[in-house]
């Protein structure tokens, strides 16, 4: 509608509340004011205009914003979804953000995370070691580069765990550095497999050698402790020449019994595979083994499992190395402890474990424990571990070292079970012995 004055426009629409002039030079915004009723705002047309660009202004912002939220909100979602540590820091090495993976790991919020230092979430210990070079993150800092290395941890299970840890640095328009990016992924069974295929080599390159130590040091040897033995039966020597052959006579027998162990070491061990009941192989072994713990105030646990199935494999070298580890783990409580031999049984194996509570050894020496030749012990010959994880390895098993210092060590032996298959009602025509469906 239209009207001739103010006043007849004010008349007709009384619940008015704002009237704009968009005439270029407002010449009827003096009529509207003379007649505008109390409450009503007038506009002429560069007061419509600012409040069109407010208008427009907060649309565009409220745009941007949910962009902005969508684009976190992706972000967010696809550091969630990878399965390492990755840690958003600023550049004094304080918590920005965090992924869901450490969260999961260590407990708590983000809001518990945000604002502490990055080293708080694994100690000191793991993030700055200068046997591994240091701190990555101080090295982005003061490089602006990227820095990378590999860091161990030990985790409450005794078991030594292997990481790479990346940092990044991410800077603004000017390139200031401005916030580093700290991404850490859990190496463990790549390095472990890595360890394994060295052993293997290890294990072969001993095998070359122990052909040639054989014939080339073994008869030599066999000459000397001899000639040894000729010159104490002789009536012309003097205590003090006595002593000196005595000395070589008992050194070359250590050096027999090290190439013994070397070529047994080498040697195929050929296991007979077989039912084993390990239940029954460790009260056999620790009635064996425990004579003389009351002396050495050694209390021993047996935690068996009941009705487990039985192990696949030959009994007198689970046996062996069985005595092995009790033989060990005795050595590792000097002033006495308790012993724990335990059996079970999980999803794929069959094992028996052997715990002390003796002084564990250092994460840096657990790569190197079933090493061939390598022993922590001062008359020890390093072949007893080294052959004990040979033989279940070529049963088709595998061990496991769990080593706390200052709390002890158990080291578990796992083994294929034996498939439950069912027995025949009665022996098949062909098979005599009935022997063709034994589990």
């Amino acid at each position: 509608p239209r009207f001739d004055t103010a006043a007849a426009l004010f008349a007709a629409h009384p619940g008015l509340r704002m009237v704009i002039d968009l005439t270029d030079d407002g010449r009827h915004m003096a009529e509207l004011r003379a007649a505008a009723p109390a409450g009503v705002s007038l506009l002429d047309a560069g007061g419509a205009l600012w409040v069109w660009e407010m208008l427009a202004s907060e649309k565009l912002c409220s745009t941007c914003n949910l962009h902005l939220r969508e684009a976190r909100d992706l972000f967010a979602t696809l550091i969630d979804q990878v399965d390492e540590d990755i840690l958003l820091l600023d550049t004094e090495g304080r918590i920005v953000d965090l992924n869901r993976n450490i969260l999961q790991r260590k407990g708590g919020t983000k809001d518990d995370w945000i604002g502490t230092c990055c080293w708080q979430l694994d100690g000191a210990s793991f993030c700055c070691p200068p046997e591994h070079g240091g701190c990555t993150f101080r090295e982005t800092v003061s490089t602006g580069h990227k820095a990378e290395r590999i860091h161990t941890r030990v985790n409450d299970d005794g078991r030594v765990q292997y990481f790479r840890v990346y940092t990044y640095p991410v800077t603004d328009d000017a390139g200031r550095l401005t916030r580093v990016i700290e991404m850490r992924r859990d190496i463990t069974n790549r390095t472990n497999m890595e360890i394994r295929l060295q052993q293997a080599e290890k294990m072969a390159a001993i095998g070359e050698l122990s052909t040639y130590v054989a014939h080339e040091i073994r008869n030599p040897l066999f000459a000397i402790g001899g000639f040894a033995n000729s010159l104490l039966r002789s009536p012309s020597l003097d205590e003090a020449a006595r002593g000196k052959v005595q000395v070589i006579l008992e050194e070359s027998r250590r050096l027999d019994t090290i190439l013994k162990s070397i070529l047994n070491f080498a040697r195929p061990t050929s296991p007979r595979t077989g039912e084993v009941d390990l239940n029954l192989l460790a009260r056999q072994t620790m009635e064996l083994m425990s004579l003389g713990f009351d002396q050495r105030r050694i209390t021993v646990d047996m935690q068996l499992a009941p009705d487990i199935s039985k192990a696949h494999g030959d009994g007198e070298m689970l046996k062996q190395c069985l005595i092995n580890l009790v033989k060990n783990a005795q050595e590792a409580m000097p002033e006495g402890g308790r012993l724990t031999v335990r059996t079970g049984m999980n999803q794929q194996h069959v094992y028996i474990a052997v715990t002390d509570t003796g002084v564990g050894i250092p994460p840096e020496l657990h790569d190197k424990i079933f090493s061939p030749f390598f022993s922590t012990k001062e008359k020890g010959a390093g072949i007893g571990l080294a052959m004990s994880r040979k033989i279940i390895e070529e049963m088709g098993g595998r061990v496991d070292l769990q080593s706390q210092v200052g709390k002890g060590t158990t080291i578990t032996l796992y083994l294929l079970p034996l498939l439950a298959v069912p027995r025949a009602t009665e022996p098949a025509r062909d098979d005599p012995a009935g022997e063709g469906m034994k589990g």
